[in-house]
Order: C-alpha cells, then sequence, then structure tokens
C-alpha cells in the first residue's frame, strides 16, 4: 500500500509536456519569422496574453539603439514615439505586419500583458498578422 501511495507521488512529480501549443514559429521567405496557427482559432478568440516589462519614457531612446527596437510597443496612448513602450515576453513579439491583419494587439493594464486577439477567423496554417499602427521602417510585404 505505501509502496502504491510513493509511486503515485513519484509519478505526479515527474514533469509533463505542454498539450500542442496552438501557434508555432515559421519562416516565410519574405517577411522571415512569423508566428502561424496550428489549428484553427475563432473571432474575438484571445490567442495569447503575453506579460510585459514596462518601459519607461526617458529609456525608450536606449532601446531604439538596439535588436529590441523592431520588437517592442507603444503602452500608453499618445503620439508616436512617446509616453513608456513594453516589451512583451511571448509569441506576439514575432507577429508581422499587415494592412489587412487578422489579429490586434490589445492592451492589457489590469494584468500587465498585451493580448493578441483574432479579427476573423484564422485557419491552421495560417499566419497571424497584426497592424503595427506606427511609421513603417521596411517595405511591407503583404
Amino acid at each position: 500500500m505505501a509502496d502504491d501511495a510513493a509511486r503515485s507521488v513519484r509519478a505526479s512529480n515527474r514533469p509533463r509536456p505542454l498539450a500542442r501549443h496552438p501557434l508555432e514559429i515559421r519562416r516565410d521567405p519574405l517577411k522571415g519569422r512569423g508566428v502561424f496557427a496550428c489549428a484553427p482559432i475563432p473571432a474575438r478568440t484571445v490567442i495569447e496574453g503575453a506579460p510585459v516589462v514596462i518601459v519607461p519614457e526617458e529609456q525608450r531612446p536606449l532601446i531604439d539603439e538596439t535588436i529590441l527596437h523592431d520588437y517592442y510597443f507603444q503602452w500608453d496612448d499618445g503620439p508616436e514615439g512617446e509616453g513608456r513602450g513594453v516589451v512583451a515576453f511571448g509569441l506576439i513579439s514575432f507577429c508581422n505586419h499587415s494592412h489587412r491583419p487578422n489579429a490586434r494587439v490589445r492592451r492589457n493594464p489590469a494584468r500587465d500583458t498585451l493580448d493578441l486577439v483574432a479579427v476573423s477567423e484564422i485557419a491552421a496554417g495560417e499566419e497571424i498578422t497584426i497592424d503595427y499602427q506606427c511609421t513603417l521602417w521596411f517595405d511591407p510585404q503583404e
């Protein structure tokens, strides 16, 4: 009886793989890395809630001089480049830009997350794109 209980405890402490993640990173020949759906995603679904680190306004010029410039987001309302920024720790940072996006980024200050929300149904295998809503520093590929 004690052996069964000990085995049960050991089994419950073993690491288990997560269920298959609904997203994956793939390479697009024109845009580089991007986020793709592994399964259909219904419209209005919160695809991801990415935790963020808030970057104070006075530190944004420092971020602009690094590779993170291409991956951080505006946190505060107001003119582009003013106010605080955020670095998101999730796949949302790898979503490519589109003028016809199938998802949007929603700031969630109550949870300190950036939520990736489907604005239309996204098919399995389809790239998840967002509108960067800023002056682009590259020529967009649709």
